[in-house]
């Protein structure tokens, strides 16, 4: 909780030239302010955060933290969370105004969640204090170290960490790694070239963007350093670094890996085991159910059987008796005259269904093949993928422990893949097809697909143009293209290159995709396209016929009728009622989720 304001008591409980009544009223607006929650003005605020990260040659990690924090009232604590590992806290101390030092107390609120707190709940302020406090992590356990190998079958050891994202921005955040099993030429400061050429450091291009990165060797002997600076630092934005170095610079994780791969066999094959038992279980249940069925039913089937019976006497007395009028119900008559039929569509003409660019390429007819590959390499990017060549074979896994939140595609196809390094599994480009095809057909089942199709197009090939003259323009393309980019990813990897917007809607699938993974692909899942499986029996949306759309266009045609209907009675009578409730339940809980912050 924020500190309170030192309270000052009224000379007289009346003002003067006022009557009692007034002076009442005051006493108990001044009692009611007494009693109301302390105001945040003694609330703190981060000002930077400056992190070491230092890993052995068997993926174990060292994590210490320094925050400089300032307040104008008093402080006394904050909470820490968003480490995707299991932290063992070492401990730490504050330096708080004056030079004076404080033990920290490191208290578990909740999973996944600390309190950082000065000892004996002490508060401190106003000025500034800088918390210092480290926790020992098992980074190959929580999948941020591990080995990979390369498209030409190299082995590497990757680390894809993060520090924790805070909920206010930050003048400047500094990461350094360490790795002491890393032997460096030379102590101090060393370029990238020579720092490469001794240890084969890599790092995702990325990263060399977004970072400034310097290079040393420290300790005796040198061992690696590396430090990534970034000032301006927005609110709930990460510091994530990606990087790569030889397997054996990192010699235990293959020990460690042999050791996961083994713990996720035993569970595999607990689950297989327990899934067994499940269906034992279920196959038993259900032929109790079938022997309960025959003996409850088969008297009323009986039944039902003799009233048929008489049903069936009544209507052949029925049949005699219509034998008369038969020659007025055949078809085969000079004068009849067939029903005309009126056929109608929810489509209105020229509307353009919004979509996002994924959808937007799939109705373009992007074939599924390529879509799956600009997926993984979409994976790939945040560091959610790992994949490995074993005996010439392509094998994936995912990485992290949770699926991605901010794509609903990315997030399904992380649950498609497995946990452990394993082949691609079978089928999966159609199911994601059907599940982009599905999602297109509710949100365009009143659109015009042709204007939709030709808006997409056009938009495309005003963002991604054939012909660049200018280095500037180049530079722009490349700008959009990282903010788009899945038609980026088509731009670069289809045969035609951009001149791809340029022809037929449907110019996407032509060939069965087999125009994607051309020049420049070596590096993305477009070059291993042919291993992602056999091509599905419907390859692109193009496969889909109009019958295949009946049941959404009915779907959503019911469901804006009904709304329309529904939604403004209810509205109005449930809204005022229930937005304040669940706005006040649901802040508190949702405010500061995945980030730490929220001083008190």
């Amino acid at each position: 909780m924020a500190s309170r304001a030192p309270a000052r008591s009224p000379s007289s409980p009346f003002p003067s030239g006022r009557g009692p009544l007034a002076g009442w009223i005051l006493a108990l607006a001044l009692f009611g302010t007494l009693l109301a929650p302390p105001a945040a003005w003694g609330q703190g605020e981060i000002v930077w955060v400056e992190i070491e990260l230092a890993v052995d040659g068997a993926g174990q990690a060292l994590v210490t933290y320094q925050a400089r924090w300032q307040t104008s009232g008093k402080m006394r604590a904050f909470y820490f969370q968003g480490e995707q590992a299991e932290p063992w806290f070492q401990g730490g101390q504050a330096e708080l105004p004056g030079g004076e030092s404080w033990p920290l107390a490191i208290t578990e609120v909740e999973r996944g969640r600390w309190d950082i707190a000065l000892a004996e709940d002490r508060a401190w302020g106003p000025g500034e204090a800088t918390y210092t406090f480290s926790y020992r992590a098992d980074l190959v356990a929580s999948g941020q170290v591990g080995l990979t190998r390369t498209g030409e079958g190299e082995e590497l050891a990757f680390l894809n960490w993060s520090p924790v994202a805070w909920d206010q921005p930050l003048t400047h955040e500094t990461l350094v790694v360490r790795f002491p099993s890393v032997p460096m030429p030379r102590a101090g400061e060393l370029p990238l070239a020579e720092v490469s050429g001794a240890t084969g450091l890599r790092t995702e291009p990325w990263v060399n963007e977004r970072y400034l990165i310097t290079y040393r060797g420290e300790g005796d002997p040198p061992s690696l350093w590396v430090r990534f600076h970034r000032d301006g630092v927005g609110a709930r934005e990460d510091h994530r670094v990606q990087l790569y170095l030889p397997a054996g610079q990192l010699p235990g994780l293959a020990a460690a890996a042999a050791e996961r791969a083994e713990a996720a066999r035993v569970e595999a094959a607990r689950r297989v085991e327990e899934e067994r038992a499940r269906a034992a279980h279920r196959a038993e249940a259900e032929r109790l159910a079938r022997g309960r069925r025959l003996t409850l039913v088969l008297p009323l089937l009986l039944g039902l059987a003799a009233l048929a019976l008489l049903v069936a006497g009544r209507k052949l007395r029925g049949l005699v008796r219509a034998a008369a009028t038969a020659p007025d119900l055949l078809w085969e008559r000079d004068d009849w005259e067939p029903p005309r039929l009126r056929l109608s569509t929810f489509r209105k003409p020229g509307k353009v269904a919004e979509l996002p660019d994924l959808e937007a390429l799939v109705l373009l007819g992007l074939p599924f093949q390529p879509m799956l590959a600009m997926l993984l390499d979409r994976l790939e990017q945040g560091g959610r993928v790992l994949r490995e060549r074993a005996e010439g074979a392509l094998r994936l896994a995912r990485s992290g422990s949770e699926p991605p939140d901010d794509e609903p595609y990315l997030g399904a196809l992380w649950e498609r893949l497995p946990e452990a390094p394993a082949p691609v599994p079978e089928g999966l480009a159609g199911e994601l097809g059907e599940l982009v095809v599905g999602t297109v057909q509710r949100k365009a089942w009143d659109a015009d697909l042709d204007a939709t199709r030709e808006h997409y197009r056009k938009l495309f090939a005003s963002l991604f143009p054939s012909v660049v003259a200018l280095e500037g323009m180049k530079v722009a393309a490349e700008a959009r293209e990282g903010e788009r980019f899945y038609p980026g990813w088509v731009s670069r990897h289809h045969g035609s290159g951009p001149a791809v917007w340029g022809g037929e809607s449907g110019s996407l699938v032509r060939g069965g995709g087999g125009e994607f993974g051309g020049a420049g692909a070596t590096a993305s899942f477009a070059a291993a396209m042919p291993e992602l499986g056999a091509a599905p029996a419907r390859a692109s949306m193009a496969a889909y016929g109009a019958a295949d759309l009946v049941s959404a266009y009915e779907h959503a045609a019911c469901h804006s009728a009904c709304h329309s209907a529904c939604h403004s009675a209810c509205h109005s009578a449930c809204h005022s009622a229930c937005h304040s409730a669940c706005h006040s339940a649901c802040h508190s809980a949702c405010h500061s989720a995945c980030v730490s912050g929220g001083s008190r």
